[in-house]
């Protein structure tokens, strides 16, 4: 009989056997890992010594690691080549993990322990991270139904399998929906001012299916941005805007009534837990840690905020107009208009900035400033196991030692059964796997313009993306910590994206573009006119921008505080009510946002998609020390690395900030940087 491959997992850290990996094989190898942690946990509960770090902490951290090996690589493979077969697995996978997740919470006896070592903590000599992981196993028993009466128990364990199956089946609909559309054009001329790369593009996935003298264009992001940003047809535009915002409302993929579930099923979890709603659950976990912190939060930004998104829009509505006589700006037009206004104001064609960020070389950019900053040497492997060829591997050293920090994975284009976006995956975390403290294997996912008869060259945008995304990785990689429950990106959801926004700092800055934004083919470095523009241009739409997040995380809070029963039969019609003051366009007949919203009925982010915000007034903050201190100014990047890099939520994060910075958080720091302010007015166009 042959060796399931994934047994290795059990007690092999590195490498992961991608290439070996066959679906059939995943099931059961997870529900032995999963037997494995059971047995972990009846020899931790059959322990008669008092509870200490080491007879009762240690062991719960390490019980399910052969599993979270097992399932993280799975929940790795869904996304970024979500065949039919492992598609078919969600279906079976996160019922068992949320089964095993129940069996602990709910086990009395484990609670006990933990209890009685949060008792006698101070006694026990715990050290910090200790302190911080206990603390978090405790909350994580009591919020999540340890002291309930078994009745209780019960429902919430039924709830809680309810929502493992309806979070992986939302996510499944958007992909399928997502993967269906298909925008045929035959005429070239409608396509003319298109991107020769997008056209490529289009036409070779034309070819694929068949229709070699057509081009399709689909609602994957790099398609999408492109001809709705290039094609000047408005129609045309308008029928592809209204295809994505219909994703998920209707037919075999409809969304509606798993996300009415899924919201029932959150409350009444929440009320049974003792919480008014589930934002109010999800926030005492957070940096807000309320409701009242959370919309003192928006209320301080939204009268600053919305005034600029107007006139943001009235400057692209007033360009339309004076282009075509038409008056009104339709929510197909802004992305069109607003590159055109870019041109007009800044002379920035995003494809005139392409050949300065081919992609091989801006990662290479990438690689020499995370050494500038933090002595970070990647070294290109070719004997790792890939799930895909195009994926490329990395062992990062500390290049002052030669120690190994960890293993990074990219996987940077797309591919028809890739999830959409663009995100950082812990494949392995960092800390203690079979007692002994490893450094983690990290993958980078994007789906960035694929290269088509040539190197793939980015925009400027999908730079950036590929910055935020090394910021996570960066958090991970650089972690000290030696539980993995508090290591690494194992922080409060509105603290994790501190770092991958504050990287994103670095790509515009003169300072870096002259030493790296170099042209693919001469090796020119980007003219002085770019970088002006560049600079200049970091201020343009702010305001619509701003207010477009805050319409996102207004519509969370308003679906996870309202009342089930309030929302009606109409749930397209909740969302336009709810979004009503901040929406600043009409919403078109028979589209909406949520059915197709996965950063929050499936991809955690419930009641936390405040947090991009949150996070980003923090790094304008900490970026702010960096242009006091100097672009590349070692000892700030040290402190940054020590105070908040290495330490993952070892500590509340209100606690590493205030080291790093020496003083509260500035509220403004983001406003003034946007040129929100009123003593800071937008920079005119050079």
């Amino acid at each position: 009989m042959a060796t399931n491959p994934l047994t290795a997992l059990l007690t092999q850290h590195h490498p992961l056997p991608f290439e070996n990996v066959c679906p059939a094989d995943i099931l059961p190898a997870l529900k032995n890992a999963l037997d494995r942690a059971r047995e972990k946990i009846d020899t931790l509960l059959a322990n008669p010594d008092p509870a200490t770090v080491e007879n009762t902490l240690l062991p719960l951290e390490a019980c399910d690691e052969g599993a979270d090996r097992i399932a993280s690589l799975y929940y790795h493979l869904l996304n970024v080549d979500g065949t039919p077969e492992l598609q078919a697995l969600s279906k079976e996978i996160p019922p068992l993990l949320s089964a095993f997740s129940s069996d602990l919470r709910f086990n009395p006896g484990l609670f006990a322990r933990i209890d009685e070592l949060w008792t006698r903590r101070t006694e026990c000599g715990l050290t910090p991270e200790q302190t911080t992981a206990l603390e978090n196993h405790r909350l994580s028993f009591t919020r999540n139904g340890a002291a309930l009466p078994p009745e209780k128990q019960d429902k919430l364990r039924e709830i809680d399998h309810q929502l493992s199956i309806l979070g992986p089946r939302f996510a499944e609909n958007v992909l399928k929906d997502t993967q269906a559309y298909r925008l045929w054009i035959e005429n070239e001329d409608i396509i003319a001012d298109l991107p020769a790369g997008a056209k490529a593009a289009a036409r070779k996935k034309a070819r694929e299916e068949e229709r070699p003298d057509a081009w399709a264009f689909t609602l994957d992001m790099p398609s999408f941005i492109a001809f709705m940003t290039y094609c000047p047809n408005a129609d045309l535009r308008r029928d592809m805007y209204t295809a994505y915002q219909k994703r998920c409302i209707q037919g075999e993929n409809s969304n509606l009534d798993v996300l009415r579930d899924l919201l029932s099923l959150r409350h009444r979890r929440a009320r049974l837990l003792g919480y008014p709603h589930h934002a109010a659950y999800t926030l005492e976990r957070r940096m807000a840690h309320n409701i009242e912190t959370l919309e003192s939060f928006y209320e301080s930004m939204i009268p600053k905020v919305m005034p600029a998104a107007r006139r943001d829009l009235e400057d692209i509505r007033a360009l339309k107009e004076q282009e075509t006589g038409e008056t009104a700006l339709h929510p197909w037009d802004y992305a069109y208009w607003s590159e055109k206004l870019k041109q007009s104001a800044y002379q920035l064609d995003q494809e005139a900035l392409r050949p300065y960020f081919e992609y091989t070389n801006t990662l290479q950019a990438v690689f020499a400033l995370c050494n500038r900053l933090f002595s970070l040497r990647f070294v290109e492997l070719h004997d790792l196991p890939l799930y895909r060829e195009d994926v490329t591997t990395y062992r990062v050293e500390d290049s002052r030692d030669d120690r190994l920090i960890g293993h990074l994975y990219i996987d940077p284009f797309p591919r028809p059964t890739k999830r959409p976006g663009a995100w950082m995956n812990n494949l392995l975390g960092q800390g203690l796997w079979n007692g002994t403290v490893q450094r983690p294997d990290v993958a980078i996912v994007a789906n960035f313009t694929p290269p088509v008869d040539g190197p793939a060259l980015l925009t400027l945008d999908e730079s950036r993306t590929l910055f935020h995304e090394f910021g996570h990785a960066l958090h991970e990689l650089l972690s000290e910590c030696t539980l993995r429950s508090v290591s690494g990106v194992n922080v409060f959801w509105d603290f994790v994206e501190l770092p991958s926004q504050l990287f994103e700092n670095w790509l515009t800055e003169p300072e870096f573009l002259r030493e790296h934004a170099r042209h693919h083919q001469t090796g020119e470095a980007i003219p002085e006119a770019f970088i002006e523009r560049i600079q200049a241009v970091q201020r343009f739409q702010k305001g619509y921008q701003a207010a477009r997040q805050i319409t996102f995380g207004k519509l969370d809070l308003a679906w996870h505080t309202a009342e089930p029963e309030t929302l009606g039969e109409d749930l397209i019609a909740f969302e336009q009510e709810a979004v009503a003051e901040y929406a600043l366009f009409p919403r078109q007949p028979g589209t909406a946002l949520s059915p197709a919203f996965q950063h929050i009925f499936s991809g955690g982010y419930a009641a936390g998609y405040y947090s991009y915000k949150w996070a980003e007034v923090l790094e304008a903050d900490v970026f702010s020390v960096f242009q006091e201190n100097g672009l590349f100014h070692r000892p700030t990047a040290d402190r940054l690395r020590e105070s908040i890099l290495t330490r993952g939520g070892s500590r509340p994060p209100m606690d590493l900030f205030r080291e790093f910075l020496g003083r509260e958080p500035d509220p403004d720091a983001l406003l003034r940087r946007d040129g929100l302010l009123q003593d800071s007015p937008p920079e005119p166009a050079p």
